[in-house]
């Protein structure tokens, strides 16, 4: 008796073992849950793979309406190379609450975008597809930053996949970098390549001045009005402060456990140098090309002990939507405000000039650095 019960145990089980693998070959791998308790915007990739995560605003657990469809709007390997679709990330999907998709083994960036059955973009997610970042602990206790730039695939000096991608203030969705190191003082110098046409920039106005319009139309450069430089618009010269902040808000274009970092005199960037004021430094930590600096061996350093990479990537102007300053300029952007304006971290190819923080017109496309969230 003991024999055959123990015989038709083994039988059950392995009648269900094989049940259960025949479920898995036709619905295929389970996807990987990228959330990891806490969404975003955007979502790190450092291996081929099946993948979802919750079709959410930012950080928050709000849907962002009826979805119908799911779709990749573009893809890039951020250099010169013209990518084919599928290349990065395929199979895009909706399906129960969830984006799901594959990835390539390939580095790069993608966005992926949810539509409704008119076809009207209600959000989009950034798929940032590189090796881990590494964490940097800046001096004077000043917070924990990345060792590269928002959608770069490496932090190796003198490299332009150092150099990542670029953003409005107060805009979740990234716009395109500059596609090589060569210095570039001119209007529209060269950008990465991708595997879609990027619609024309246009004006801030009542209609394109809104978060629901920048929501529906994540590609849309919008150049800044003429009361505040900034995208979002106003009748009068003020503008709204609540975009980004220190907590983390649904617009944070960083990913889970990090945001933009606080910046002016309070912020990282003065904390680390220890000082609000600029700094005119030596040739230390800057590299023969002037593409950045190693802000580990210059005169006054954010960090020791390894290399803190900061590339200029110029700026993409806010009155014409040009990218510009290539090799040599380049903004870092933060939350904090003053008045119509956001700060940002400056680093200067001309006086080797390191400015902790300067007024930048917020409808600017500059990089971002992101902070670990303690």
């Amino acid at each position: 008796m003991k024999k055959s019960f123990l015989a038709l145990t083994l039988s059950v089980l392995a009648l269900g073992i094989a049940v259960s693998c025949q479920k898995e070959n036709k619905e295929g791998i389970k996807p990987l849950e990228l959330s990891s308790g806490e969404t975003a915007n955007c979502y790190i990739v450092s291996a081929e793979g099946k993948y979802s995560f919750p079709a959410v605003k930012g950080n928050s657990t709000e849907s962002p309406g009826q979805i119908s469809t799911a779709e990749v709007l573009w893809e890039s390997f951020g250099n010169k190379v013209q990518p084919n679709a599928g290349d990065l990330i395929s199979n895009v999907k909706y399906k129960d609450g969830k984006i799901v998709f594959t990835a390539s083994a390939k580095k790069g960036n993608a966005v992926i975008a949810a539509k409704d059955a008119a076809g009207t973009i209600l959000w989009s997610w950034h798929i940032w597809m590189t090796d881990k970042p590494e964490e940097q602990v800046y001096n004077n206790n000043a917070g924990i930053m990345m060792d590269r730039n928002l959608g770069a695939t490496s932090a190796t000096p003198e490299d332009i996949s150092s150099y990542g991608l670029m953003y409005q203030w107060g805009r979740k969705d990234p716009f395109r970098g500059a596609d090589d190191l060569t210095t570039k003082w001119e209007w529209n110098s060269s950008v990465i390549a991708t595997t879609a046409q990027w619609p024309e920039a246009l004006v801030s106005n009542k209609t394109t001045g809104t978060v629901e319009y920048s929501i529906a139309h994540p590609m849309t450069f919008i150049m800044e009005n003429s009361h505040n430089s900034d995208w979002f618009y106003t009748d009068d010269y003020v503008t709204e402060n609540t975009r980004w902040q220190a907590e983390k808000t649904i617009y944070d274009p960083c990913p889970p456990g990090w945001r933009v970092p606080d910046g002016g005199p309070f912020g990282v960037w003065a904390k680390a140098f220890g000082s609000t004021k600029a700094y005119i430094d030596s040739d230390g930590g800057w590299d023969t090309g002037d593409s950045g600096v190693d802000l580990s061996k210059t005169d006054v350093t954010l960090a020791t002990g390894k290399t803190v990479w900061y590339p200029h990537e110029g700026l993409i102007y806010s009155n014409s939507s040009k990218l510009s300053g290539v090799s040599m300029m380049s903004g870092y952007w933060s939350v904090t405000t003053r008045s119509i304006y956001g700060y940002v971290f400056a680093v200067t190819k001309l006086d080797r000039g390191l400015m902790p923080y300067i007024d930048s017109p917020r409808a600017h496309g500059c990089s971002v650095r992101c902070m670990k969230i303690n």
